[in-house]
């Protein structure tokens, strides 16, 4: 046997060994070469495939159209390489293929394509499996931050909750409906990742100022405390005969008027103009002290309490709990999220901008707020409206509250359409139909 037919075995025997399918193609689109790996992995023999046209491969099978089309661009678009990941049918099952065309070359010329076919099916299978382990243990130790969280609170512990399950809802609906607003499952998963934590930021707010339920909160307590001292030294001072009994009688009788006053203030709605004058009155009351010292009847911080119009935080109070979405958003760009959901971090931590510039912590208008986010501020603002377990507000009913947020829409604030896209798709009966 010459030289050169005894290399010909050698590389014939060579690739007859392969574990990888090889395929060769004329410049005229016929087989060549087909090994027994190629025959394996595309379930077809190679007597069906030897000395035919490149049409023979061509399945009329849907899933085979990338197979298909790689094939054909590696024999008729000679000027470039050609690898792919493709998925292949061969009648009974789909694999997963990785598929790598060059050139063949004879006396310095190209004179055909070599394809080789590698079956990566199970390699994938092994991948998608460990993503999916991974997955969900991401989304366990996400929901179980969140949880924790909400779960400082002894009024919000299912805010979050609440959210994602409307806002799952909501994408089931979109999907259904076929509304081109389209996600798909990596651009899902990272909008329910970004309601998930979007008040990661809490963990830093202190509880009492999170879960003050009144007013004054722990203030109030020192008034009651004050005020019982008052009515003993006044007590004494009519037994000593420093009081008459009509002086004592009327004095007392005004310290309760003015501790009732003070316990509707605390605990009630909005404070109008004219509550708010007689608060001015009781910043410049005063009593006497058992040494004869007079103080106030009130501390400023009291007052300042007392005086807040709506809601029950003070500014500084106010200012320390819009602060969790700034810390939301310095929390969760410490963490090297995949390109998949790189804006979770802003999309979590913008949930209070709104459309009018007005929100925070940027205080960004409707042109710089991504539609997702605007999402998540309406589910935000429909749960804290609807919510039942507020110890500062009532559960708003159902038809007060779409009244509210379409005056946010009138007023420049929501984004009507999607407001309007949210009603329509019944996600929100998620958390009203539960009786929760």
């Amino acid at each position: 046997m010459s030289d050169h037919g005894q290399m010909d075995t050698i590389q014939s025997s060579i690739i007859n060994d392969l574990s990888e399918g090889i395929l060769t193609f004329g410049f005229e689109g016929r087989i060549g070469i087909v090994n027994p790996a190629a025959e394996a992995i595309l379930g077809i023999s190679r007597e069906q495939l030897q000395g035919k046209k490149s049409s023979t491969l061509l399945f009329h099978f849907k899933e085979n159209d990338l197979f298909n089309q790689t094939i054909l661009d590696a024999i008729y678009d000679t000027e470039s390489k050609h690898v792919n990941v493709v998925p292949y049918f061969d009648g009974k099952q789909t694999k997963t293929l990785h598929v790598s065309a060059s050139f063949l070359h004879e006396n310095g010329e190209r004179s055909g394509v070599i394809v080789v076919i590698s079956d990566i099916t199970e390699m994938v299978e092994m991948e998608r499996r460990h993503l999916k382990q991974v997955n969900s243990l991401i989304d366990s130790m996400v929901k179980t931050l969140s949880t924790t969280i909400d779960e400082r609170s002894h009024y919000t512990g299912r805010h979050t909750q609440h959210m994602v399950s409307m806002g799952e809802a909501f994408l089931d609906w979109l999907k259904e409906t076929g509304n081109s607003w389209k996600f798909d499952e990596n651009r899902r998963r990272a909008l329910l990742m970004s309601i998930w934590l979007h008040d990661v930021g809490k963990i830093a707010i202190p509880v009492e100022i999170m879960d003050k339920a009144t007013r004054l909160g722990p203030l109030m307590e020192d008034v009651e405390e004050r005020f019982k001292r008052i009515a003993l030294l006044e007590r004494i001072a009519l037994l000593e005969g420093r009081r008459t009994q009509a002086d004592y009688d009327s004095a007392a009788q005004e310290r309760m008027l003015i501790l009732d006053f003070v316990r509707s203030i605390n605990t009630g709605g909005f404070v109008t103009d004219e509550m708010l004058a007689q608060i001015e009155r009781l910043s410049t009351l005063t009593y006497e002290e058992e040494d004869g010292r007079r103080l106030p009847l009130f501390t400023p911080g009291e007052i300042e309490a007392m005086s807040i119009r709506k809601g029950t935080l003070t500014d500084e109070e106010r200012r320390i709990m819009q602060s969790h979405a700034a810390l939301t958003r310095k929390i969760l760009n410490q963490v090297s999220f995949p390109p998949d959901y790189e804006q979770v971090p802003l999309w979590a931590s913008s949930h209070h901008e709104l459309l009018s510039g007005k929100g925070y912590p940027d205080h960004i208008d409707g042109s710089m707020i991504p539609r997702e986010v605007q999402f998540i501020t309406i589910l935000d603002i429909f749960e804290a409206l609807i919510a039942k377990d507020r110890p500062y507000k009532p559960s708003i009913p159902l038809e007060r509250t779409w009244a509210i947020l379409e005056s946010m829409v009138a007023e420049g604030s929501l984004n009507g359409e999607l407001l309007a896209l949210f009603k329509e798709s019944g996600a929100w009966q998620r958390i009203t139909d539960d009786g929760d």
